[in-house]
């Protein structure tokens, strides 16, 4: 096994193809370079310098030598320097998946400022249902999940969430209680139809739907379910029920659907955003995210 340290002081006085100019380069003295020469040609095989009182040039083989060493070492550089920037987190890839709602106003920002201070991390993104994300993590799919909370089996799990996100009622356009309305209280929605998220896909959100309600006096009456808050929307639009989703929904204009403020200032109507991890995972790109995310949301994860 050839040496790195030889293969430099090869490189050097290739360069220099003088001994007492590459022994000042490599700040050492002539006779060890000159010992540590013989060594490296007797490991190679083969002479790789033609020496004389009054010059020394590379042979063929020497000359053949001298760019696969400098590649060597160019090579060897650069996987020191990827395999620092890896353990620092600021380089390597990030699996990460998320609920669709987060997508439209909490995760452009992060990804935005996350890319500018991380530009050789790779990102590999899916939305998933924050019970599909889970078991994604817990198998190794996935390196980070953006999770609804609360994350009610947190089994093998870290969780650290972000600042609390706001929901709205979605209500037919043409319902009575949205008309000309720009907000509308929880409790005189007490009779009306829900459309809601599966509890068995996304436990967080539904448990957060039903403290608000709660809160209300009243526990929802949910006709319809539905998997996608796209598709939430969709049936509320066909005038199936209402709806409690993420404020951030606002930003998908459907004509048909009223987005209403809630007008009770005594009912709190926010859930939570988490990041979730499972514990045995050490990717450093990890905690480079979470900080970017915490940062980005105001959140204190």
């Amino acid at each position: 096994m050839l040496e790195l340290r030889l293969m430099r002081q090869f490189v050097v006085l290739a360069e220099e193809l003088n001994f007492r100019r590459a022994a000042e380069r490599l700040h050492m003295s002539q006779p060890p370079l000159s010992v540590a020469m013989r060594n490296l040609e007797d490991a190679v095989g083969v002479q790789l310098l033609d020496r004389s009182k009054h010059h020394v040039r590379l042979t063929p083989a020497g000359a053949v030598f001298h760019q696969d060493a400098k590649r060597i070492l160019q090579y060897t550089a650069q996987a020191q320097e990827r395999a620092r920037l890896t353990g620092l987190g600021q380089e390597g890839s990030l699996r990460l998946s998320f609920v669709p709602s987060a997508a439209l106003d909490v995760l452009p920002g992060i990804f935005k400022r996350f890319q500018q201070q991380y530009p050789c991390v790779r990102l590999h993104l899916t939305a998933e249902t924050t019970t599909r994300q889970l078991q994604d993590l817990r198998s190794g799919r996935t390196d980070l999940a953006l999770v609804v909370g609360p994350v009610l089996d947190a089994n093998g799990l870290t969780v650290e969430a972000l600042a609390p996100q706001s929901f709205v009622v979605a209500m037919p356009a043409d319902h009575p209680l949205a008309k000309h309305q720009r907000q509308v209280s929880m409790r005189a929605l007490a009779g009306e139809p829900f459309v809601s998220f599966p509890d068995v896909e996304g436990a967080g959100f539904t448990t957060a739907l039903l403290s608000v309600c709660r809160a209300a006096g009243f526990t929802p009456r949910i006709v319809q379910e539905a998997s996608q808050m796209q598709a939430i929307l969709t049936l509320v639009a066909g005038g199936l029920g209402a709806a409690l989703v993420p404020a951030s929904m606002r930003r998908l204009h459907m004509d048909d659907v009223a987005l209403l403020d809630i007008a009770d200032p005594d009912i709190a109507h926010t859930y939570d955003l988490v990041m979730a991890r499972a514990r045995h995972n050490d990717n450093p790109v990890i905690d480079a995210f979470l900080r970017i995310a915490s940062e980005e949301t105001g959140s204190q994860a």
